[in-house]
């Protein structure tokens, strides 16, 4: 073979894995691949995702987070009000007692031998019946080196009760007392749980109104479009303000729903879901109108789909992209305005914690403790743009005229 033989050769070798590379390049890809890479194109909406994914595990585990952190939502020491972020606090003498009475009900015997080591090591010059009270007025650490001292198996449970007396407050605590961190995670669950149900729930109703308005037209689509234009024309704070304080207990077919326990919190899904239905019905109703005289939709008819086959199966998937880009801006709308009626003490009711009635509890504290209105307010900025940046950055990635194939 000549050299010129074996040139042609590897020039029509080069040639072929170019082609193949190319086609390997131009072959078509699913759907839902090309709109995953122009979404993650959108550096600001990857950023919003992580965000709020991040948030969603918080709410998730809230209860597995209390646990690690030992911390009670709820526990009030109004003995350490207004610590700053980072700060150890120690309980007081009357819990670390009873404490210690709860320990030696529990175990008597237990109790018996590590008062009776305290008085013969000489760690407390008292009657040994009164030998481990004496701990209480320590401070938690150098009680736990005398138990440790001690040498005996049966202080293993005691000195774990010593070690929850001392507690860090990543955050610092609040106007009672109240651990603000372990708040603002019971926080998240709340905020981000009633803007997720309200957002999704209205745009369910607004999918069905809207598909029912643009399929059939005439009469129907006059009265829902009429009762949508009224909706959208009252003033929305106003109007929560005065639905807000309703008692919904006492209306016969929302009583069974809401209990004195979660009232405010389905309260506030369904006026939320009243009120934020109308921008997706319109939107739905617009897209079903462009959609119902395509050819594949009067495919159906002439085969004789019912229109309920031909909403639900044809129209559906088509009306999916818009919608779900509605969701994730309504979300953010709705942690808003469930801050704005918790702010104003219409919301989510103490002592359930929400970022809005953080906030409402802070306002009178802002120069005291500027850290309890700037913590849940942040939340609340960094969770609604979040979920703005995801929403624009899947309106991108699904609109047909940006995909790149």
């Amino acid at each position: 073979m000549t050299t010129q033989d074996m040139t042609m050769d590897s020039f029509e070798a080069e040639n072929e894995k170019a082609v193949a590379n190319r086609a390997e390049i131009e072959k078509p890809q699913p759907m839902w691949k090309m709109v995953l890479k122009q979404f993650m194109e959108h550096k600001l909406a990857v950023a919003g995702a992580v965000v709020i994914i991040l948030f969603l595990l918080i709410s998730i585990f809230a209860n597995q987070i209390e646990a690690i952190s030992g911390i009670d939502p709820d526990a009030q020491n109004v003995a350490h009000r207004y610590l700053p972020p980072f700060t150890t606090a120690e309980s007081g003498q009357d819990v670390r007692e009873t404490s210690i009475e709860q320990f030696i009900n529990l175990h008597p015997e237990a109790a018996d031998k590590i008062q009776k080591a305290l008085v013969e090591k000489g760690v407390v010059q008292v009657a040994e019946a009164d030998a481990i009270y004496e701990l209480a007025p320590m401070a938690p650490k150098e009680a736990i080196e005398k138990l440790k001292s001690l040498d005996i198996p049966e202080t293993a449970p005691l000195i774990k009760s010593f070690n929850d007396f001392s507690t860090l407050h990543i955050f610092g605590t609040d106007e009672l007392g109240r651990d603000v961190f372990i708040r603002l995670v019971y926080g998240t669950r709340v905020s981000m749980g009633v803007g997720i149900l309200a957002a999704l729930a209205s745009a369910l109703i607004g999918l069905l109104i809207g598909s029912l308005a643009g399929y059939y037209g005439g009469i129907i689509d006059t009265i829902l479009m009429r009762v949508t234009d009224a909706l959208l024309s009252l003033p929305t704070i106003p109007v929560l303000i005065v639905m807000a304080a309703i008692d919904f207990t006492k209306i016969p077919i929302l009583s069974w729903v809401v209990s004195t326990q979660n009232e405010s919190i389905f309260k506030m899904v369904i006026i939320l879901c009243i009120f934020s239905w109308m921008t997706v019905a319109r939107l739905i109703r617009g897209s079903i109108l462009s959609i119902r005289e395509r050819e594949f939709v009067l495919a159906a008819k002439t085969l004789g789909a019912k229109d309920s086959t031909i909403i639900i199966r044809h129209m559906f998937p088509n009306v999916v992209a818009p919608m779900l880009v509605s969701v994730t801006l309504g979300v953010g709308e709705s942690i808003l305005f469930e801050a704005a009626l918790s702010f104003l003490g219409l919301g989510i009711m103490p002592p359930t914690p929400s970022w809005g009635n953080m906030l409402n509890n802070a306002q009178e504290l802002i120069y005291q403790a500027p850290f309890l209105a700037i913590l849940p307010g942040v939340l609340i900025l960094m969770t609604t743009i979040s979920f703005n940046f995801v929403g624009d950055g899947l309106q991108d990635a699904i609109d047909p005229k940006a995909i790149r194939r």
